[in-house]
């Protein structure tokens, strides 16, 4: 597979480099043509100005014309259709309000994956320690950000918000045009066909593209999007991008073989006749996925291998597409390129695109952390910057180093014990430490010696509290430990005792001693209250009963 792979890999970079070639391959033609028929056909059944720039901009404005023979006829067409598609498309406040909002979109669904691909690569690496594990968890993310082209048919971008929605529609003498156009186009790939004696296969036809756009744009389960693009095939076999749709729809169903068989004949039919290709981009995506989505084992054949396909990926992404950039620039960076990671994250930066995640990401990529930490440690320096928002500089650090306690960081409870001083800081020190019972008592040291003041209290913990409650609600069980302690003892907040039993057995669940220790104490307690009662005294003819209170006898967690 792995030659197959570097064959197939030699042939596209081939095919990318030609220019012109003594003997012109007519399908080029013929493809350029029938993207800018289907282009014109989704700007009229959207009736969108919001998906006619995104046409124009990615299809249609996107030619490579270098690698396209100079027929007068398509020349002539597509000067036209540039002519008319650049007039209409969105003004720039209208685009830049549209890329805030798929960009707010992406970020929320790619920070919730970043989020579940720390935890499961750190847990590869651990089992593994293998670059082929931390990829099987990375492939994971692929399917996260697809390239920007795409956002309308995965729902990314929504076209109703403060700009009112008739002004992403469509006038009628703006569908006419696009309706003239059509036609024209139509009518080209006819007298293009028969000028250079191509099959009748090779053109597209109003009715087929209804049904081609009916199964890709519509609101389809993926097996009913599969089966309605394998009933086109008749229609669309020699037509690239249907082949990569009917790829992701097999995937999209759990058919692998499907999917990769898809691929094969996309890569079979596809020229290169756009100079940034999303469909490329994003087949080449799916080449990395197969390649890694099970942690295969690692070697420098498929280093190359994976190296050669993210090239496709960074070459055919558009520079405003910063999510594929972010992907592609971790995917160099595992590879052992760190400078072409830090490229791919550097141009999100300096062109403005995105700079919140992507200069967390490259902070640590030129401090030279592990791959696998990458995100993990960029979504938590993003988390603990929108905490400390505002903070003074000594607050700052200190919560950043508490946290360090309560994410486990190696050497953290020791860097804390150099400069802990404050009550808040010597109680996350001595709870980073409960790890064995005979340090229990740490922590009721801790409280005969608190300050006695409140105000002073509240202002030391007031610091730490808004972090403790977010790292509590994420399920960090040593956050959860502060809290309950705080509650339990009235250390910054008022005194909640049911609310620090809930906390504590939260963190019990999780295996902290400490917290099953004093979750069961709590029980004892609250049976010793219920206990002591008014008992009547007995009658001359009967014998006093014993209390039948039961006695606590289990112990609701598992043995660590």
């Amino acid at each position: 597979m792995m030659k197959k792979l570097a064959l197939l890999l030699v042939s596209i970079l081939l095919l990318q480099g030609i220019s012109r070639a003594e003997e012109y391959d007519p399908q080029n033609t013929m493809l350029a043509l029938n993207m800018a028929v289907v282009s014109v056909h989704r700007i009229i059944t959207t009736q969108s100005r919001a998906v006619l720039d995104d046409e124009y901009q990615n299809i249609i404005n996107n030619l490579s014309l270098g690698n396209i023979r100079s027929d007068p006829e398509i020349t002539e067409l597509y000067e036209k259709l540039l002519d008319v598609a650049g007039r209409k498309k969105l003004r720039s406040e209208e685009a830049e309000y549209l890329r805030k909002n798929y960009d707010a979109a992406a970020k929320k669904s790619i920070s919730g994956a970043l989020s579940d691909f720390g935890k499961s690569s750190v847990a590869a690496i651990r089992e593994d320690g293998s670059i082929g594990a931390f990829f099987g968890s990375f492939s994971t993310l692929l399917s996260v950000g697809a390239a920007s082209y795409f956002k309308y048919q995965t729902g990314g971008v929504n076209l109703k918000g403060s700009l009112e929605d008739n002004l992403y529609r469509l006038k009628a003498e703006d569908l006419a045009d696009f309706n003239e156009l059509q036609k024209q186009l139509l009518s080209s790939s006819w007298n293009l066909m028969n000028k250079y004696s191509l099959p009748d296969e090779y053109r597209l036809v109003q009715r087929s593209m209804d049904d081609f756009s009916k199964a890709v744009d519509g609101d389809n389960e993926p097996a009913q999007k599969l089966r309605m693009l394998q009933a086109l095939e008749d229609d669309f076999r020699v037509y690239a991008p249907y082949w990569y749709y009917r790829a992701k729809a097999a995937h999209d169903t759990g058919d692998e073989e499907e999917a990769r068989v898809c691929l094969d004949v996309f890569d079979e039919v596809w020229r290169p006749v756009l100079r940034r290709d999303p469909y490329m981009l994003e087949a080449a995506k799916f080449r990395i996925n197969d390649l890694v989505k099970d942690g295969l084992p690692y070697d420098e054949e498929k280093r190359q291998v994976l190296l050669g396909f993210c090239g496709i990926m960074r070459g055919n992404t558009m520079r405003e597409d910063w999510v594929n950039n972010l992907f592609a620039g971790a995917v160099y960076y595992a590879l052992d390129e760190k400078d072409e990671g830090i490229r791919c994250l550097s141009a999100n930066i300096d062109f403005g695109y995105e700079e919140e995640l992507s200069g967390a990401v490259l902070q640590y990529m030129r401090a030279g952390v592990p791959a696998v930490m990458l995100f993990s440690e960029a979504l938590r320096l993003l988390k603990l910057n929108e905490l400390t928002a505002g903070m003074s500089s000594p607050d700052r650090q200190r919560v950043f180093m508490i946290a360090d306690c309560l994410d486990g960081k190696d050497g953290a409870p020791e860097r804390l014990a150099l400069v802990a001083k404050t009550p808040a800081e010597l109680h996350a020190l001595r709870v980073s430490l409960l790890r064995s019972p005979e340090n229990f008592a740490e922590v009721s040291l801790l409280a005969e010696n608190q300050p006695l003041s409140g105000d002073e209290l509240s202002r030391d913990y007031a610091v730490i509290l808004p972090a403790l409650k977010v790292y509590s609600d994420d399920g960090n069980a040593l956050a959860m430990v502060m809290l309950a302690d705080m509650y339990l003892y009235g250390w910054g907040v008022d005194e909640y005792p049911e609310l620090a039993k809930s906390l504590y057995f939260k963190a019990a669940e999780k295996g902290e001693l400490y917290a099953q220790s004093m979750y069961v104490s709590m029980l004892i307690l609250d049976r010793k209250r219920e206990a002591v009662v008014e008992v009547p005294e007995p009658s001359a003819d009967k014998k006093p009963q014993k209390d039948r209170k039961p006695l606590l006898r289990f112990w609701p967690f598992k043995r660590q």
